[in-house]
């Protein structure tokens, strides 16, 4: 009987995983994980797995596109004051 730190005798002593194998198999394990909530994750990993930082717009940006120039509340000032 075989014990669970003896080397199987077929598998040669170089054996390992390569980056893509490591990589493939660290991302299904996020995504197990992340099953139960929020995971923190490595860069590497969230690269392979297609994760991007979205930096298309500043936080002034995005408020001020709300906004078209116009103010929203000149009508309803307009119609209380006559």
């Amino acid at each position: 009987m075989k014990t669970p730190n003896t080397p199987d005798k077929g598998t040669p002593a170089s054996a390992a995983l390569n980056d893509q194998d490591y990589l493939a198999l660290a991302s299904s394990m996020i995504n197990v994980q992340s099953l139960t909530g929020p995971v923190p994750v490595d860069p590497d990993i969230a690269d392979a797995m297609g994760a991007f930082s979205e930096d298309a717009l500043s936080a002034d940006d995005a408020l001020d596109s709300h906004f078209d120039g116009v103010d929203p509340t000149a009508d309803a000032e307009a119609s209380n004051n006559g």
